[in-house]
């Protein structure tokens, strides 16, 4: 008998709708089990408490092969006024008791962002409504932004955004955003980024450190941030000292002649020029110098001492009208920097005649009492800087804890009010000279130009000058090009092991983002040696960043041995300040061993390239060496 699909099929249902009906399921018996849903606030779904890499931001600049901007007149004295502008005195006039003082508040722009990494509109308004606060630092790639760097686009939308609440709310008075631009607009993606401030000096080429500082002012103030935390004055007189690199050298005159010119870079005419930012020299005074050569630690250095190798370069920073200035971490001689009258008063003010706005360091007045157990409380620490010294400017940078105790402090008679004028003024007046009042905003002209081929090559020809020949026997170097070379090292074939710290990050790059955060902006020297000679280079890792051994050592040997010659990197993590302290300038072992190997195991040439934040002992490997280049940290374009 034959049976139709079609019935087939009606068959079937009905035999699952009569099981169905047997078994019929009670929808309403689902038990309620309550769970932590993600973290809300007001509605907006918060970034988790912990994760490891933000989004990369795709944004980039068109970055036009060169361009042109206006010239001024830079020659003469260009700074600070020895007394304030009339129009700068109308306004402190007009200004309450916390209005002055919420100029002299500095928060760091996490302090802006909701749980989602992005602006919280809200909470900004009543950050400046409340408590009136005149100044931002850093970006929100290192305080829990949505996003791991910012492109100049979406930095200058978070700087004006900023800005616009800024005038219409509180004070009303524009707001100055300060940045570690310290070697290129090191925290603007696609900025071109610079060798360190070491290498710059390696060159003994003023117009190259003038150079450098121009163009990171101009992407600097692409991104509407007006001022940047450099140039670094200290000399380096302490080997172990995590932040030698960020320094000119131990020479004052070589450092003093580097530090004039970054000044004159950085800000020209300040005054009429748009694209340039104030500078601040940094960090007055003896910093570099801790016994133990760990960061923030005990300084003795006798005042002759003091004032012949030190603090030239920071008079000639102020001769060339450095805009501000910021006091050192930690004591000299016993005593507190922050709350020193002789050292940030008598020295700084009377004997060197700085006129411009003194900021301190990362909540560094609060350290007297959670660090240097000097005062007995927040409150103690704020009477003791405000009486004792200048400091005009508190980078807080968390709280408004400040704000509150100076307030209480005029208004109990214990701080006079000139005390606060003093200070609000300078603020004012500085923001006034950088022209924030007549334009508060970010340029968008200027961010086409960010990443520019022409920035890029002055890039490229300082970390060229800047390489130090230490050792060439029998010519084993230049390399040519017919050779077969190995190349080992993990910083042959990187571009954040070229730059180091105060690179995209604080601390650099992670470990997860390594050289995608950079989106290509940048040249490893695995990249240039391979442009040159146009193949493959024969590159093993050998050990990681600190040198400790990845690889098989007697793979390696066997590879040095066919090899005409040998290149090995040696490279240090990216670090600085406390972070970065270390107990002993000597190599890894593992790393150490593997060079002296090749040296006795096999005849190939050596030639070791030094690509490190300070100087390690070599030890025989000296000797071994056939040749030995100082590359220190050439930078993004480095390679």
């Amino acid at each position: 008998m034959k049976v139709s699909k079609l019935y087939l099929h009606t068959l079937s249902l009905g035999v699952f709708a009569n099981v169905a009906s047997a078994y019929a399921v009670n929808q309403h018996s689902v038990p309620t089990i309550e769970v932590v849903d993600v973290r809300k606030q007001n509605g907006v779904v918060c970034l988790p408490n912990k994760y490891l890499l933000q989004d990369y931001d795709t944004m980039r600049p068109k970055s036009v092969p060169a361009y042109d901007i206006p010239q001024f007149d830079e020659s003469g004295y260009i700074g600070p006024p020895d007394e304030f502008d009339d129009e700068v005195k109308q306004i402190l006039n007009s200004l309450t008791l916390e209005e002055k003082v919420g100029q002299m508040v500095q928060l760091q722009a996490g302090q802006m962002l909701g749980c989602d990494g992005l602006l919280n509109i809200t909470q900004i308004e009543y950050i400046f409504d409340t408590w009136k606060i005149g100044s931002i630092l850093d970006h929100t790639a290192n305080q829990g932004g949505r996003w791991n760097t910012n492109s100049p686009q979406r930095f200058a939308n978070t700087t004006n955004t900023i800005q616009q609440i800024a005038l219409s709310k509180g004070s009303k008075i524009p707001m100055i955003w300060g940045l570690d631009s310290v070697r290129g607009a090191n925290y603007v993606k696609g900025a071109t980024i610079f060798g360190t401030p070491m290498n710059t000096a390696a060159t003994f080429n003023r117009d190259l450190a003038y150079t450098s500082a121009r163009i990171t002012a101009k992407d600097t103030r692409a991104a509407g941030v007006h001022w940047t935390f450099a140039p670094l004055a200290d000399i380096a007189v302490q080997k172990l000292w995590p932040r030698v690199f960020e320094t000119f050298g131990e020479d004052p005159f070589l450092t003093s002649e580097m530090v004039h010119y970054s000044v004159k870079g950085y800000q020209g005419n300040y005054k009429k020029d748009r694209s340039r930012i104030a500078a601040c020299v940094k960090h007055f005074i003896g910093y570099s110098a801790p016994i133990s050569g760990k960061d923030r630690e005990q300084r003795l250095i006798p005042m002759n001492i003091l004032m012949e190798y030190h603090a030239p370069s920071f008079q000639r920073a102020i001769d060339a009208g450095v805009a501000t200035a910021m006091e050192a971490y930690g004591q000299i001689n016993n005593e507190n920097t922050i709350a020193s009258k002789s050292l940030l008063k008598t020295l700084l003010r009377e004997t060197m005649g700085f006129k411009g706005m003194m900021v301190t360091d990362w909540e560094e007045i609060y350290s007297l009492e959670f660090r240097q157990k000097s005062a007995l409380s927040k409150e103690d620490t704020v009477f003791l800087n405000l009486n004792n010294t200048s400091v005009d400017m508190s980078m807080v940078p968390n709280d408004f804890v400040y704000a509150k105790v100076a307030i209480d402090l005029v208004k109990s008679g214990k701080i006079p009010m000139s005390r606060i004028d003093e200070s609000a003024g300078r603020i004012i007046q500085l923001k006034k000279d950088l022209g924030l009042f007549e334009q508060p905003y970010s340029d968008p002209k200027l961010i086409d130009t960010v990443g520019s081929e022409q920035d890029v090559e002055e890039s490229r020809q300082t970390a060229r000058e800047s390489l130090v020949l230490l050792k060439n026997e029998n010519n084993v170097l230049p390399l040519k090009v017919d050779e077969k070379v190995l190349f080992v090292g993990p910083n042959i074939d990187s571009i954040r092991f070229l730059s180091g710290a105060w690179n995209m990050h604080w601390l650099g790059p992670s470990e997860l983002e390594g050289d995608d955060i950079y989106d290509g902006y940048g040249e490893t020297i695995r990249y240039g040696v391979e442009k040159i000679t146009g193949k493959k280079i024969q590159w093993i890792k050998g050990y990681d960043i600190e040198g400790n051994g990845v690889d098989n050592y007697n793979n390696i040997v066997r590879l040095a041995r066919k090899a005409d010659k040998v290149v090995f990197g040696f490279g240090e993590k990216t670090t600085t300040e406390v972070p970065g302290n270390i107990d002993t300038l000597q190599l890894n072992p593992d790393q150490y061993n593997l060079v002296e190997r090749v040296a006795m195991e096999t005849s190939t040439p050596i030639t070791l390239l030094l690509i490190q934040n300070r100087p390690f002992s070599l030890g025989k490997l000296s000797e071994y060496a056939d040749a030995i280049i100082n590359c220190m940290l050439p930078g993004a374009y480095g390679g």
